[in-house]
């Protein structure tokens, strides 16, 4: 399939915007890695990695391929943990159970 100009710019964009966002979400979890929502902030980080990695591919490969249906699946199954983990700790964090990690302070 021929790509037009604008859809092959996109590619180095995609790439260079997702590789920020990327940057920007590890160097959260390093400041937040000791807050009760530090492990969330690192599924987060995990998932931007892996949805920018799935567009990107999205952009160059054909859409039916088996390594985009991979990177869709692993994509889905880090949301759904990060979700998961996000109620888990509300309610720990609403019954005043700290779960075992460090203290957190302002």
């Amino acid at each position: 399939m021929p790509h037009s100009v604008v859809h092959l710019l996109g590619v180095p964009f995609a790439i260079i915007a997702g590789t920020g966002a990327g940057v920007f979400a590890l160097l959260s979890w390093g400041i937040f890695r000791d807050s009760p929502f530090g492990t969330a902030i690192a599924l987060l980080s995990a998932g931007m990695v892996a949805l920018t990695i799935y567009h990107t591919m999205l952009l160059v490969v054909e859409p039916e391929s088996l390594v985009l249906d991979v990177l869709r699946s692993a994509a889905n199954t880090i949301i759904a943990i990060f979700v998961g983990l996000l109620i888990l700790r509300h309610r720990q964090l609403r019954h005043g159970k700290s779960g075992g990690e460090g203290i957190w302070s302002d």
